[in-house]
């Protein structure tokens, strides 16, 4: 990997050379709060340029739920192509999946909030884990307490757990939030195995490009996050940019410079250096 990394540029400068984009949510969208302003204007000039536009999201929803939530904050339907996220992939894959079929028991391991997630699908939700057939990871439970309690317990039972969301962490306004990607590394540090659906596995980016009909070449891959977004852009061969608007917003000084150093080490943590860094998406 080089040792000087990429000159902080504006979307704007680079995003004439491709046929599209795939686009992250949270975090360079919006904050989970509420949306940013440039994200929009970028949005609609994207659109007026004939740019397509993909949404792939590590949300553990439904991607429905979640173009209603971006509705509510004025990013209409036409302000995208498609829109996939990794709750939708995971829904799709159990309709007609061999290994869990029609009338399989899960245990959901995630907030209240997320656990309609299968709602629709002729599967069963138990309150035992030792009774389920698999474990729904959506993201870090209220009770947090019995976290670790209910990974051992489905080590004991052998239970495959789906991973509803491969991101580690992401900041809602200013809070740090857990989410199922976490556990699913704690699970498999146990010895347990993990089925993950999302950013940063190639099916994703895979749909993505489907949706928007373009090779590897001529799509950006644009996210917050070097773990999920960058390194997953990379392995489906894709530029990438990395925007620093969340998870790795600490990176940027308060006059809106590059800390380079915390950059240089947050490559090296990941093998991966993106080909371009933005501010944000404006």
């Amino acid at each position: 990997m080089a040792e000087s990394i990429p000159e902080m540029i504006s979307l704007a400068d680079i995003v004439g050379a491709y046929g599209g984009v795939v686009l992250d949510v949270f975090g360079v969208i919006y904050d989970g709060v509420s949306a940013f302003p440039e994200a929009c204007a970028t949005l609609r000039r994207l659109r007026k340029e004939g740019i397509g536009t993909c949404l792939l999201s590590n949300s553990p929803r439904r991607s429905e739920e979640v173009a209603k939530r971006l509705e509510a904050m004025e990013i209409g339907r036409d302000m995208y192509r498609g829109l996939i996220t990794s709750g939708e992939l995971v829904y799709e894959a159990l309709t007609e999946s061999p290994d869990f079929p029609a009338g399989s028991s899960y245990f959901h391991l995630g907030p209240v909030e997320l656990a309609g997630l299968l709602s629709g699908l002729p599967m069963k939700a138990s309150m035992r884990i030792e009774t389920t057939d698999f474990i729904l990871a959506t993201g870090w439970p209220e009770e947090s307490t019995m976290t670790g309690e209910l990974l051992h317990a489905g080590i004991a039972c052998k239970l495959p757990m789906i991973c509803a969301n491969p991101d580690f962490e992401v900041l809602v306004g200013d809070r740090k939030v857990i989410c199922a990607g976490a556990l699913a590394r704690d699970y498999e540090m146990l010895g347990g195995r993990v089925i993950s659906y999302g950013k940063p596995y190639q099916a994703a980016y895979s749909k993505a490009l489907e949706v928007l009909c373009l090779s590897e070449g001529q799509a950006l891959a644009i996210g917050d996050s070097v773990a999920t977004d960058i390194v997953g852009g990379k392995r489906a061969g894709l530029d990438t940019a990395l925007v620093l608007t969340g998870v790795h917003k600490n990176c940027l000084t308060r006059d809106g410079k590059m800390d380079r150093l915390m950059l240089r080490d947050l490559f090296r943590q990941h093998g991966v250096e993106p080909n371009f860094i933005l501010s944000s998406l404006g």
